[in-house]
């Protein structure tokens, strides 16, 4: 195993005041605890729809629904509408009955893209979304996702830059669980070449602790990337820092917004949902540090809070760990 050479890395999330933005998922969420029952949530725009499948005192399922314009990108709030005497699944439809914001309110506060409260006929629940297959937080990240970087407070010419992450392989090291791969040399093979792994490797695992991914790329021969990301199932939102490997980290964060742009199914096996997979020879060699005019100058550690340098101190040691573990596939 061939590791880079050591480097002392001060990485760290900002935590002061940043309202980060972040989208709720929709899909099918439940609380784990009352396993039977659930909630189909579908967001177009800023319309929210939900309907619950729950049951009423006798046990008997009960068909809930409720439709509004969402409060802000993390608020809802509604009646809900009662609906019965339908058709069974093989006879002649016949029109149901549904009494229009009978039933009280429901109100649904989202607290990440996967997470939320709910308030409805006198309970308040604790729900989530619905990991069928994905795996825990290490494990989702494999396939290919795409990211935005956003830049619009510096002094570049054009305010966003992109990037691909592609995850390949799961390992574990002394009890800690990591997803590896690399910045691939285009958005179209879904592979981590050869070319990649030698330039653009890859490394993520998951702080428990502070409920975050931490995600470290080999960006350029002179430049660290590193994110530091909420992560919902198909989306994560959060904090990009770039950072001379000469000198160590800067403190300067900027934000970021990726998507699941692959499957792990196309990334391991070629099938699956994604573009069609085909085969270029197109190399990813200068980075996204080399593209960047020079950035804002580092932030010391004194300007930092205690609270925030208590979190520093602890990501320093894992992303230091991240940049041991690349170089180990090639």
């Amino acid at each position: 195993m061939r590791f880079f050479q050591k480097l002392i890395v001060a990485m760290s999330l900002l935590i002061t005041a940043q309202s980060q933005a972040f989208t709720p998922e929709s899909g099918f969420w439940w609380n784990p605890n009352e396993p039977g029952s659930g909630y189909a949530i579908e967001i177009q725009d800023n319309f929210l729809f939900i309907a619950t499948y729950v049951y009423d005192e006798g046990g008997v399922p009960i068909w809930y629904t409720a439709g509004a314009t969402m409060g802000g990108n993390a608020e809802f709030q509604d009646n809900l509408n009662y609906t019965f005497n339908g058709t069974c699944i093989d006879c002649n439809y016949t029109p149901t009955t549904t009494l229009i914001g009978e039933r009280g309110n429901i109100d649904i506060v989202f607290d990440t893209e996967t997470t939320a409260t709910i308030h409805f006929q006198g309970a308040v629940k604790n729900i989530e979304r619905f990991n069928f297959i994905l795996g825990d937080e290490t494990e989702r990240m494999l396939g290919e996702w795409q990211a935005v970087i956003d830049f619009s407070d510096t002094n570049v010419e054009f305010p966003f830059n992109g990037d691909v992450l592609l995850f390949d392989l799961l390992s574990s090291s002394g009890g800690d669980d990591y997803a590896e791969g690399c910045r691939p040399d285009n958005a179209q093979d879904g592979v981590c070449s050869n070319y990649a792994l030698n330039n653009h490797e890859m490394a993520a695992t998951f702080d428990y602790q502070n409920n975050e991914l931490l995600i470290v790329v080999d960006d350029s021969p002179d430049y660290w990337l590193a994110y530091y990301v909420d992560l919902g199932l198909n989306q994560f939102d959060g904090l990009v820092e770039i950072y001379p490997k000469n000198t160590g980290n800067n403190n300067v964060f900027y934000p970021v917004r990726g998507f699941r742009s692959a499957s792990r199914s196309f990334i391991e096996t070629g099938v699956g949902p994604s573009k069609k997979k085909t085969e270029y020879d197109n190399k990813a060699v200068k980075g996204i540090a080399n593209s960047l005019p020079p950035l804002p100058t580092s932030k010391a550690m004194s300007e930092f809070t205690k609270a925030e340098q208590t979190k520093l101190l602890r990501q320093q040691t894992i992303v230091k760990t991240l940049i041991n573990r690349l170089g180990s596939r090639k």
